[in-house]
């Protein structure tokens, strides 16, 4: 883990100075933070199925295999 500290220099900002409000203005997208957090904090199963195209296609191959195995059977 890095550690932080501090420097002397006026080229590089230390651990405790704060940024330009040039530099503020560039994190202050709030739609984009609220998209994140969306995508963070809700959980990919409920993410529907007909949306879901890859997983719809695994579901519907292993059906397809049960049917086509099971038709074997009889």
């Amino acid at each position: 883990m890095k550690k932080y500290t501090p420097t002397d220099s006026t080229e590089k900002k230390g651990f405790n100075d704060v940024p330009s409000d040039k530099e503020q203005s560039r994190y202050k997208d709030f739609g984009k933070l609220v998209h994140n957090h969306e995508r963070m904090t809700r959980p990919l199963y409920k993410k529907p199925l007909y949306k879901d195209k890859r997983s719809l296609l695994v579901i519907l191959l292993i059906l397809l295999v049960l049917y086509i195995v099971m038709s074997l059977e009889q």
